[in-house]
C-alpha cells in the first residue's frame, strides 16, 4: 500500500504506510480538509507529489475543492 485517500461528504480520509510514511502506518482520525490533511501527511515525512497523486486518484477535481468556500471540504 502506499497513500489512499478517500473522498467523503465530510472532507478526505487517508491511509498512510511505510514507505510512504515516515515510522508506523497513519490513518487520519476523521474526514479532514484538503490542507489540513496534507499538512498532517506531510508532517508524517510522506512527498508532496505522492500526496498529490493519491489526492487526484480520490477525485481527479480536488483542486477545485481547495478552492472551496469551506476550504476543502466536500461539495455534493
Amino acid at each position: 500500500m502506499a497513500i489512499v485517500i478517500k473522498k467523503t461528504t465530510a472532507g478526505y480520509e487517508a491511509i498512510a504506510t511505510p514507505p510512504h510514511v515516515s515510522g508506523s502506518a497513519w490513518q487520519s482520525p476523521q474526514p479532514m480538509p484538503i490542507r489540513e490533511l496534507v499538512a498532517a501527511l506531510r508532517q508524517r515525512g510522506c512527498h508532496q507529489t505522492d500526496i498529490g497523486d493519491a489526492f487526484y486518484e480520490a477525485n481527479p477535481d480536488w483542486l477545485a475543492d481547495i478552492s472551496s468556500p469551506e476550504s476543502g471540504r466536500v461539495q455534493s
